[in-house]
């Protein structure tokens, strides 16, 4: 046969019904048995997997807990110091959730930036750029805690009162400390002079917010109303109203 004319066969040969069963059935039989399961949704090996991927999460975490619990001693200058403040503080105050919870929050932050002042001091350790980091984070931390008294004041008075005296007495107790170690400490004097003054500043500050909020208290106790209150109410009076005043003098009385 020529081979124009097997061509011409071969393009227009056809299968029967017979042969493509056959054919199909083969096919469908080689699919079978080349198909694999991939290895990971094998059940020993995924297991396996998840085992290894669990004690991999889990080694994590306790190494996580393990670096924040090491960092709350670290200082300022310390490898860990950024995790003490940009972690765990902010997880403190993230979970810090009521206004009262806060408050305190923002007092026991404000004291440990003097605490790490006074360690830095006592050991030697501290030189400008300590200084100045930790001036600045208790400027803020003061700020935040003054910030959340006062917002503490509109719905918990006594709390605030509270709060804003334990902090006064927290500022006053380090600075006579800081006083002491400058006065051990003559090399690094004048740096602690120029934090103390800023801690004098905030002491008063946060006094006259909690001289403020008793004299709140006070007048609250004895029914005391405040004179715009007093004006407000007299405005509200209708045309043709009058108010009668008694004025009782207690001499008489007598």
């Amino acid at each position: 046969m020529k081979r124009e004319d097997t061509q011409i066969h071969i393009k227009h040969a056809t299968l029967m019904p017979e042969e493509k069963a056959i054919l199909r059935l083969r096919l469908f039989e080689y699919i079978q048995s080349s198909h694999q399961e991939h290895p990971l949704f094998r059940y020993g090996r995924f297991w396996l997997f998840l085992r290894v991927a669990t004690s991999g999460v889990v080694g994590i975490v306790l190494m996580g807990a393990g670096m924040s619990y090491a960092a709350e001693n670290a200082l300022p200058g310390d490898m860990l110091y950024a995790v003490k403040v940009e972690v765990n503080e902010r997880l403190r105050t993230w979970a810090a959730v009521s206004g009262e919870a806060q408050a305190e929050w923002s007092v026991v932050r404000t004291t440990r930036r003097l605490e790490e002042l006074e360690r830095l001091a006592t050991t030697g350790s501290l030189n400008d750029t300590l200084r100045e980091e930790i001036a600045s984070r208790f400027d803020q931390n003061t700020e935040a805690a003054s910030k959340a008294i006062v917002s503490l004041k509109k719905d918990r008075i006594t709390a605030a009162a509270d709060t804003s005296s334990r902090l006064e007495s927290s500022l006053r107790v380090h600075e006579r400390m800081l006083v002491q170690v400058a006065e051990e400490r003559a090399d690094i004097s004048s740096q602690i002079h120029v934090i103390l003054d800023t801690v004098r500043k905030k002491a008063e500050s946060v006094s006259e917010i909690r001289q403020e909020i008793e004299k709140e208290i006070a007048d609250a106790d004895d029914g005391v109303v405040p004179i715009e209150d007093t004006a407000t109410s007299s405005a509200e009076l209708l045309p043709g109203q009058e108010v009668e005043i008694e004025v009782l003098d207690k001499t008489d009385e007598r």
